[in-house]
């Protein structure tokens, strides 16, 4: 196959980098939609329109070029697979597609049973949970910190938080009026963001009483609400009119408010997706399709936007894009920083003006820092002056203790930037004949992979010299050391080792109840038993003694006679009271049912002859 000639080059050495568009058969050469790295393994999954996700090792060929191996398939969807993604301790995997369901992955604990998939090729993963709830595609997904939850897009305009351990839906997220087209999880599980073809991003938190409970407990799915919706700016008025101040006076006699210009692309952008990302330390939300204009009377430029953390009131950084950009991936890694000295600073300008942020990666997710931006005057957001000094360039953007880079996707351009300067490190054009979809970075850092709807993926590999040396996570501060790769892989492995001492736990005391009330059962039997023996001979004596009874009638009793006797001369008065007497009354004779008396039978009278 012939491939278009890519544009490569490093702004930082001008040294000509690795990348390499594999002519491999990713998916039957039909469109790669999206890509994801495993965090634990390195594995690489793809996934498209051939309804499969495939695994792969990427590596070096004999000449040491960037290459990949296949290495398994996953086959359970039966239409399209839109998005791909491992949970951060890569113990899961989870896919969406235009069934509207998102499968979860895991590999199973018991090693000795054997898995295939419909193809009838072994498989190290097996379906754990389908999460139905939308009723068209989805889109684009994310895991939550710690890998108990996922967000889901879809283009039934509505987004779905999913509690992954009960494999049910916790909360719906409503608001947008057009397809959700990406969606991304705060590393420190505080907010949640949707994109979506309605030209707005919206920002979910769970706020008051919920705040305080654990993460899709029912009392914080509550409290969710949509605390923010990046929507427009104030539009900047012609500098090259006749009377500006005349134009925006009878702008405000007619509206009373300021013109209002949108901050990103409409429905009409050639992309099915549109993926935000969180930075690694939580500091910076980056949004892709966004737009821009100097003023009113200006062309419309295509840019990113970063968002500092709790700032969502206007951007802190615009970059600038050639092409509409359609997502944004960060690296996982945190790089030292460059140049000697200590923590450096951010310059000012005389008409510079300082944007607050919060620098999650130097203080507790309870603090703030003011971090000082580089600002138009008029268009308070940054914008990239190509006519800086080689100092000014070198000179961080963001007062943080290490370096982050994330690279900016465009529907045939790739930018990596680095947090310490406004001006692309590696720049890559010309990839694909198609648009671009996903990329995905190894856990080292080193290597970034990026999908296209021509059915191919590239590979980017970086050095130490190109991108810096990654920090020693002993030198970050604490409450960052979590969200390392490493970290995340140990504390899902001690996670389902916990999960699985609690779970042998339960089953051992679910087998002794079960023991204890059998037990319990058979001595109830027994005692039931016993009772009923016991009655049994009861009645059996009952029933012999009552027969007894009705075949030997008992005899009546005789009443012994109470004499007279006189002896001298009493005898005979005696005998004068004895001759005297009552006569006693003789008793009845009792007479049987059906019996008839002897007496009372009528005697039967001969005929007398005539």
């Amino acid at each position: 196959a012939r491939f278009p000639s890519a544009v490569v080059a490093s702004s930082e050495s001008g040294d000509v980098m690795k990348v390499k568009t594999l002519q491999v058969l990713w998916h039957e050469k039909k469109p790669v939609l999206s890509v994801d790295f495993d965090p634990a393994t390195g594995l690489l999954a793809s996934c498209g329109t051939d309804k499969e996700i495939k695994l792969w090792r990427v590596g070096e060929d004999a000449e040491g070029n960037p290459d990949v191996t296949h290495e398994e398939t996953l086959t359970a969807h039966t239409k399209t697979v839109n998005c791909v993604r491992f949970s951060p301790g890569g113990d899961a995997l989870a896919s969406g597609g235009d069934a509207g369901e998102v499968i979860v992955w895991r590999r199973p604990g018991d090693k000795t049973k054997s898995h295939v998939n419909q193809h009838g090729d072994p498989t190290s993963w097996k379906t754990s949970a389908v999460l139905r709830g939308h009723s068209d595609d989805v889109q684009d997904l994310a895991w939550a910190p710690g890998g108990i939850g996922i967000v889901t897009g879809s283009v039934d305009n509505e987004c779905i938080v999913w509690d992954v351990l009960k494999a049910k839906g916790a909360l719906r997220l409503q608001g947008h009026a057009h397809y959700v087209q990406g969606v991304a999880w705060d590393p420190f599980g505080e907010y949640v963001v949707s994109q979506s073809g309605d030209r707005t991003v919206r920002v979910f938190a769970s706020r008051g009483m919920g705040a305080t409970h654990a993460m899709l407990s029912a009392r914080w799915c509550k409290h969710v609400s949509c605390q923010k919706v990046l929507k427009s700016t104030e539009e900047i008025l012609d500098p090259k009119a006749a009377d500006p101040n005349a134009a925006h006076e009878k702008a405000t006699d007619e509206t009373q408010k300021p013109q209002r210009a949108p901050l990103f692309h409409d429905d009409t952008l050639q992309s099915f997706f549109r993926r935000p990302n969180w930075s690694p330390c939580g500091s910076f939300l980056a949004v892709p399709a966004g737009v821009f204009k100097a003023h009113a009377g200006a062309e419309t430029q295509h840019a990113t936007y970063l968002y500092a953390r709790d700032k969502f009131h206007r951007p802190a950084l615009r970059l600038p894009g050639i092409a509409p950009a359609v997502c944004v991936k960060f690296s996982p890694v945190f790089y030292d920083l460059r140049g000697p000295g200590g923590r450096p600073t951010t310059p000012q300008k005389d008409k510079e003006t300082a944007v607050t942020a919060l620098a999650a990666a130097n203080v507790t997710a309870t603090d703030t820092e003011t971090v000082a931006v580089e600002t138009t005057a008029d268009a308070g957001v940054l914008v990239g002056d190509l006519k800086k000094s080689d100092t000014e360039k070198n000179q961080p953007l963001f007062d943080l203790p290490f370096r982050v880079l994330f690279a900016v996707c465009t529907v045939d351009t790739v930018a990596v930037y680095d947090s310490s300067s406004d001006q692309p490190i590696a720049f890559v054009g010309g990839l694909h004949y198609a648009a671009i979809t996903d990329a995905a970075w190894s856990p080292c850092g080193k290597t970034l992979v990026i999908s296209s709807s021509d059915g191919y993926c590239s590979v980017m590999q970086f050095t130490e010299g190109e991108i810096g040396v990654a920090m020693d996570p002993a030198k970050l501060p604490a409450h960052l050391r979590k969200l390392t790769p490493a970290a995340r892989v140990l504390a899902a492995k001690e996670a389902a080792v916990a999960a699985e001492v609690k779970a042998k736990a339960a089953a051992e005391e679910a087998v002794a109840k079960a023991k204890a009330k059998a037990e319990v059962k058979s001595a109830e039997a027994e005692a039931n038993k016993t009772g009923a023996e016991a009655a049994t001979e009861t009645d059996a004596e009952a029933t012999r003694i009552g027969a007894a009874t009705e075949a030997e009638p008992p005899a009546p009793k005789r009443v012994v006679p109470e004499p007279v006797v006189a002896v001298g001369e009493g005898a005979a008065s005696a005998m004068a009271s004895f001759e005297c007497r009552d006569q006693k009354r003789v008793a009845p004779t009792e007479v049987n049912e059906g019996e008839t008396h002897p007496a009372k039978v009528p005697k039967r009278v001969a005929p007398t002859a005539m």
